[in-house]
C-alpha cells in the first residue's frame, strides 16, 4: 500500500491459511488480525477447479489463465487503467509451475477451525465488487471469529490495488 505507516508488532498477511498456522504456532506474535476477503479453506467442491487452474497455467502459461483468475477477480474498471495494467504485467510474468505448485497447495488446506480459536481484535473485510470470495461468504466467515467486526469496501478482490484508500482508512481506524 502506498504511504502505509508502520504497524508496530501488527501482522498484515495476504493469506488467511498462512496467518492461521502462524496463530497456530505463536499465537503472542500477534495482538491484532485483518483478513481481507479472507479464504482459510477450500470447499472439496472447489478443489478441482483450482488442479484445473494449475494444469493450465503449466501446461499454456500465465496468459492461459487470466480467464478464470485475474479477469474474474480484477475487472479493469475496478481503479486506474495504470494501476490495472502494472498489476497485470505482475500477474503475468508469475511462473506457471510456481503458480499451479500454489493452486495445488490451496486445493488441499483447511484451516476453518482454526477460526473460532482466534481470540485477538480481528477485523474482516469484503469487497462489495469482488467476484472471487463474494461478500456473503466473508460474513460467513466473519460469524465464525468470535467478537470479529465485519466491514464491506468498494473494491474487487485485490483491495490494496482496487481500493488502497478505503483499505488503508479501515486499517488506520483498526490498529491504532
Amino acid at each position: 500500500m502506498r504511504d502505509s505507516p508502520s504497524w508496530g508488532g501488527h501482522v498484515y498477511a495476504a493469506a488467511a491459511t498462512q496467518v492461521l498456522r502462524l496463530m497456530e504456532r505463536h499465537a503472542g506474535w500477534i495482538g491484532r488480525l485483518v483478513l481481507c476477503n479472507p479464504a482459510p479453506g477450500v470447499d472439496a467442491s472447489r478443489a478441482g477447479a483450482l488442479e484445473e487452474r494449475a494444469a493450465l497455467a503449466e501446461r499454456e502459461g500465465m496468459r492461459a489463465s487470466l480467464a478464470v483468475t485475474l479477469d474474474k477477480s480484477y475487472p479493469p474498471e475496478l481503479g486506474d487503467r495504470a494501476t490495472y495494467e502494472t498489476y497485470r504485467g505482475r500477474y503475468l510474468a508469475n511462473d506457471p509451475v510456481a503458480f499451479g505448485m500454489m493452486n495445488r497447495c490451496f486445493a488441499r488446506t483447511n484451516m476453518m477451525p482454526a477460526l473460532a480459536k482466534i481470540a485477538v481484535p480481528t477485523l474482516v473485510v469484503a469487497g462489495s465488487k469482488d467476484n472471487v470470495r463474494l461478500p456473503s461468504v466473508t460474513e460467513g466467515i466473519a460469524r465464525s471469529i468470535p467478537g470479529a467486526r465485519y466491514e464491506v469496501i468498494d473494491a474487487g478482490h485485490f483491495m490494496p490495488s482496487t481500493a488502497p484508500d478505503a483499505l488503508l482508512k479501515l486499517l488506520r481506524d483498526f490498529l491504532t
